[in-house]
């Protein structure tokens, strides 16, 4: 079943709208067209009860005021490029700093901040496009992409984003969820379990920034291998947790090109599930450190430090800094292609 209503007004004038998704236990999403935007994901536990697993906004004005980029489809470069600067076909860039001495997420002027148009629309799935125009926040070519909602009645739906550009391009999308298994009325995420189908994390240094070296989690706080909880090791006298304030680390996936399972997540109580599967080559874990409860969201709740997290598929941030990296160039006319899957369970 799929329903559209206004979302209001943006400040350029433009209406926004959200689409609910529902499937056939009472499971649904709620996306916006402004930055192709979960809004909200209603989940069911083991008990077949629904809760709100993702923080967001009652209405576009939270979205356009979107500092922590809750529910958005991040672009054009998931995570930082170092001091925004990168040379493409021997041509220098300069992208917008805003985070320390890097650009993140797309600099301010990224997909989160954009209004997609609806595409396609069905009883489960919505389609968003969008032109971004040569030059757009300083990035080369014409690029047009589509951000794929699609509700299954297993509880799960799929996240696809494609895109395709009229000349080489720089293209690394992910969304940028929050999670609270727990729910709304929940303020914390460190008892949280998780696990990471990763053997490798990357290490930044006291920006947050990948430095380009790659190594094991073993005998580190970044092994979660098996089911632990967030905030076990959180805390460790580790200078990385301590310049991030918590989690903010890319781990690396095995190499395949198919969908697989990237990480398995869990309420306090194990009543929820949340399956996470990519062909993603990378997964970063953000644990919500810099919620300080200055933004209020949907119901007027107020986001505080770690009441939730950002479980994201992704190419590895700084890659076109650091060669051995995944790389992030779109050639022109080559097709982008990543599909992520969720999978709620009990």
């Amino acid at each position: 079943m799929v329903s559209v209503k206004n979302f209001g007004t943006t400040k350029e004038g433009r209406q926004a709208h959200l689409i609910a998704l529902t499937n056939k236990s009472g499971m649904s999403l709620h996306v916006t067209d402004f930055g192709a935007s979960l809004v909200s994901i209603l989940a069911p536990d083991k008990s077949g009860d629904l809760e709100d697993v993702i923080l967001g906004f009652d209405d576009v004005s939270g979205y356009e005021d979107n500092s922590y980029y809750m529910g958005a489809t991040i672009g054009r470069h998931a995570g930082q490029i170092e001091k925004g600067v990168f040379t493409l076909n021997g041509k220098t860039y300069h992208t917008v700093i805003n985070d320390f001495d890097n650009t993140m997420h797309g600099g301010p002027g990224g997909f989160h901040s954009r209004l997609f148009n609806i595409e396609s629309l069905t009883e489960n799935s919505v389609i968003f496009k969008y032109l971004s125009k040569d030059g757009e926040a300083n990035f080369p070519g014409n690029l047009n992409i589509s951000v794929t909602y699609i509700l299954s009645d297993d509880n799960s739906f799929c996240l696809d984003f494609d895109g395709e550009c009229d000349a080489d391009t720089i293209l690394s999308m992910t969304n940028h969820a929050y999670f609270n298994l727990n729910g709304p009325q929940s303020e914390s995420i460190l008892e949280h379990k998780l696990k990471i189908y990763a053997e490798k994390y990357t290490e930044v240094d006291e920006q947050g920034l990948p430095t380009g070296n790659v190594f094991p989690v073993s005998d580190t706080p970044y092994d979660f291998r098996e089911f632990r909880s967030i905030g076990e090791r959180i805390s460790y006298p580790d200078k990385e947790l301590q310049y991030c304030g918590g989690y903010d680390h890319n781990w690396v996936l095995p190499e395949d090109d198919g969908v697989r399972l990237c990480c398995e997540l869990t309420n306090d109580d194990g009543s929820r599930r949340l399956q996470i599967f990519s062909n993603q080559p990378g997964f970063q874990m953000y644990s919500g450190n810099h919620l300080n409860g200055s933004k209020k969201g949907k119901n007027g709740i107020a986001y505080v430090k770690q009441s939730a997290m950002c479980l994201e598929p992704q190419v590895y941030p700084n890659g076109l800094n650091n060669p051995h990296f995944p790389s992030p160039i779109l050639k022109s006319g080559q097709l982008y292609k990543y599909r992520s899957v969720y999978k709620f369970t009990s």
